[in-house]
């Protein structure tokens, strides 16, 4: 079981498949698992033996693969066109490398620090809604700062649909946001910070990845919370506090502890707040004490 938060990013990451799987069996005009998707990585071969699609979205393209291991490579480029794009920590294309079975820490990306490489488009078939290409990256996973490099990158007679009701957003990696906390009398500071909201609900989820380590803290409220104290309490559903100490497990604030809102700013959506909780297992276990919790981030 995946805490809410790794559970989101890995169904974000998986929007191009979902998309493009829904739009094939309902309509039935795209051709699937006809062409090639393949690369090496770190020196092994990665084959998207399970799932070859290409999204056209609103601001952007999406070609993505995924693997029997649930391995999944995604590139996200400006535009449906041939010719080579270069991805690094300025570019508004971006790649990135998950496991559907793991966690949010064992996510690479190419839009941090040095991170980066090309994708090529180099035909497009309109007619069979087809695409080909190839590609070469380096991406670093910014919770430990390793690197996945993926060399002789090809993938050839992808479909391709269009759905203009897609969106896609890079993950965040906001410099000055910051969380964090003290882990029973240890002081947790986290390496990256990622938000989330989620439109059907309008819930916020704040998580802080440990710089070293795969601990998580994550804190889910409204995404319009004003100034003010609130308890954390799993129960509710809306004010909540996860502690994730390795992957898969997971711990949760049952029914004690507190988040206070310094400020939630309508304009420059920087949130700021402090909050400290008991973590539990739900099945019974020993909890963890979470105090002098701190964070101040901006939300999209």
């Amino acid at each position: 079981m995946h805490s809410r938060f790794s559970q989101w990013l890995l169904a974000a990451v998986l929007l191009l498949f979902i998309s493009c799987s829904k739009e094939v069996s309902n309509e039935n005009k795209i051709p699937s698992g006809k062409g090639d998707f393949y690369a090496t990585i770190n020196g092994n071969l990665w084959n998207a033996d399970s799932i070859q699609q290409v999204l056209v979205g609103s601001n952007g393209v999406g070609i993505g693969g995924l693997s029997k291991t649930g391995e999944e490579v995604s590139m996200i480029l400006p535009e449906l066109k041939a010719g080579t794009y270069t991805l690094n920590a300025q570019s508004v294309s971006y790649a990135l490398d998950g496991n559907v079975f793991g966690t949010v820490s064992t996510l690479y990306l190419s839009n941090v620090s040095t991170a980066g490489g090309t994708v090529t488009i180099t035909a497009i078939d309109t007619v069979n809604h087809l695409v080909s290409g190839n590609f070469q990256l380096t991406l670093i996973n910014p919770t430990d700062n390793t690197t996945k490099t993926l060399t002789s990158g090809i993938f050839d007679f992808i479909p391709y649909i269009v759905n203009l009701n897609v969106t896609f957003k890079p993950p965040l990696n906001v410099s000055t946001d910051t969380l964090n906390a003290v882990i029973d009398g240890v002081a947790f500071k986290s390496g990256t910070v990622q938000t989330v909201i989620d439109n059907t609900n309008g819930q916020l989820t704040i998580a802080g990845i440990a710089a070293s380590g795969p601990q998580d803290i994550s804190l889910l409220m409204p995404a319009n919370i004003t100034p003010g104290t609130y308890n954390l309490d799993y129960g509710s559903g809306i004010y909540v506090g996860i502690y994730n100490p390795a992957p898969n497990v997971n711990l949760y604030s049952l029914a004690s502890g507190q988040l206070t809102i310094v400020s939630n700013d309508p304009v420059t959506k920087r949130i700021v707040g402090s909050f400290n909780f008991t973590a539990s297992p739900t099945g019974g276990g020993t909890p963890v004490v979470i105090t002098a919790g701190y964070f101040s981030v901006i939300h999209q």
